[in-house]
């Protein structure tokens, strides 16, 4: 038999189906790729909860990018603050798989809501790194639900003076509560 002239060491039990149907999956859609300037992707994913199921939705998107472009790819996922501890790596057998997780908890949302604060009371041009942890202060950890988390950083980003800064946040704050958020 072929494991015992490739010396494969397992005992053959039955045949398996050989064709492979396109596979189901609930959405097809990444939330964000990038090119990167090495050539590679850069997969972002953004969690609010924790499925078993997700790093093999995940495995399934990366083996399809790579299998259609040849590019190798990193997926980070960003975990919302309710979620601490996921299932990072997969051994598939040949294949092994492994994410980068990000814990939103581990980010103290009070203490970045505060500092946004202080540095929009006094004027100050908000930098992107800003911005973005604006954006991101629902997800973090801190007092207060998502929702309430999520109402604060509205407000706080329309009291931005200056308007281009104010459109850019709440739009950024509007695109991931869509995704994101609750009623």
């Amino acid at each position: 038999s072929a494991v015992s002239f490739f010396n494969i060491g397992t005992r053959i039990i039955a045949p398996a189906e050989t064709e492979i149907k396109n596979i189901e999956i609930k959405t097809g859609y990444m939330d964000y790729l990038f090119y990167t300037e090495d050539g590679s992707y850069l997969h972002f994913e953004f969690q609010t909860t924790d499925k078993k199921d997700d790093i093999k939705r995940f495995l399934y998107y990366d083996a399809s990018l790579f299998y259609r472009e040849k590019r190798k790819v990193r997926t980070i996922v960003v975990y919302s603050s309710d979620i601490e501890d996921v299932e990072e790596y997969i051994d598939a057998g040949t294949i092994k798989y492994r994410i980068e997780p990000f814990y939103m908890k581990n980010m103290n949302g009070d203490e970045r809501l505060k500092y946004l604060k202080n540095k929009i009371h006094n004027g100050e041009k908000l930098n992107y790194n800003d911005m973005l942890s604006m954006t991101f202060l629902p997800l973090m950890s801190g007092s207060g639900n998502r929702g309430e988390r999520a109402v604060k950083s509205i407000e706080l980003a329309k009291s931005i003076g200056d308007n281009e800064t104010k459109l850019e946040c709440t739009s950024m704050l509007y695109a991931l509560l869509d995704k994101f958020g609750d009623e």
